[in-house]
């Protein structure tokens, strides 16, 4: 969509014109936002961002003030500031620190779990990394499987392959990543 098409939408219908809008540029936001929260935010918050990000594009785009250039990099650029404020939001709340003197820090105990919730940051850093070495469409169709339980439906419509070729790929990507992990000596 132009932003000549979009000023003519809008003359007709500001709602239509935000729905067209929705509709051509929902699979590319989020794309954009998937990628920058999908190693700290679950399907809710990303879904929460994208709608976020579509609210800035409606609230702050102004059609009069531009070319008739394509309006994707007006919303790509939203999309990428909202996701890196919400990624810093998340990722914030996990980092904070508590002051301790010299001899409290001697009596206090690690938990008996330590070195398993250790362990588990390892493997689970070690295999985010393996499913994205899959490259794209891989990761994402892995990812929205296995870590957000999608459907191969709603995967299909999120990397633009039918939901057959969605289950075919997804099983040669499994078969890759356990190559991948056994290479690296990781059971699961």
């Amino acid at each position: 969509m132009t932003h000549e098409e979009y000023r003519k939408a809008s003359a007709v219908s500001v709602e239509e014109a935000q729905r067209t809008l929705f509709n051509e540029y929902f699979n590319y936001v989020y794309t954009i936002v998937f990628s920058r929260l999908r190693s700290c935010a679950g399907r809710e918050d990303i879904e929460e961002c994208v709608g976020d990000v579509f609210a800035d594009v409606y609230m702050h785009y102004d059609s009069s003030r531009c070319s008739n250039g394509d309006i994707s990099g007006f919303i790509g650029t939203v999309a990428r500031r909202k996701a890196i404020d919400v990624y810093k939001r998340l990722t914030k709340r996990g980092i904070e620190s508590i002051s301790i003197d010299g001899e409290e820090a001697l009596s206090i105990e690690a938990p008996d779990d330590t070195a398993d919730t250790v362990e588990k940051k390892e493997l689970r850093s070690s295999l985010i990394q393996c499913i994205e070495h899959l490259g794209e469409p891989d990761s994402t169709i892995i990812m929205q499987k296995y870590f957000f339980m999608r459907s191969s439906r709603e995967i299909s419509e999120l990397v633009s392959l039918t939901p057959e070729a969605v289950r075919t790929r997804a099983g040669r990507a499994l078969k890759k990543l356990r190559d991948k992990l056994t290479a690296m000596n990781i059971s699961l």
